[in-house]
């Protein structure tokens, strides 16, 4: 299941504008009490705090591939 960029989550453009601005790095997937999450690493390889959890590891993988997506486009997320 591959979400298009128009499905998009406001945490999800938060996310990709902080990896644009260099706060972090990129989206990954983690693991919390079960749950797949999505979090940000810092440029010294650390995680941040989960920003979203999920049930389904593929959801949490698309999620955190927009969120990557969003940041390498260069354009401003508010346009999608």
């Amino acid at each position: 299941m591959t979400m298009k960029l128009a499905e998009t989550q406001l945490w999800q453009r938060t996310l990709a504008s902080l990896i644009r601005s260099g706060f972090y790095t990129r989206a990954e997937i983690g693991e919390h009490n079960g749950l797949h999450t999505v979090v940000g690493i810092y440029s010294d390889g650390t995680s941040s705090a989960p920003l979203a959890k999920y049930a389904d590891y593929r959801r949490a993988m698309d999620a955190a591939h927009i969120a990557n997506v969003l940041a390498q486009s260069g354009s401003p997320v508010e346009s999608n």
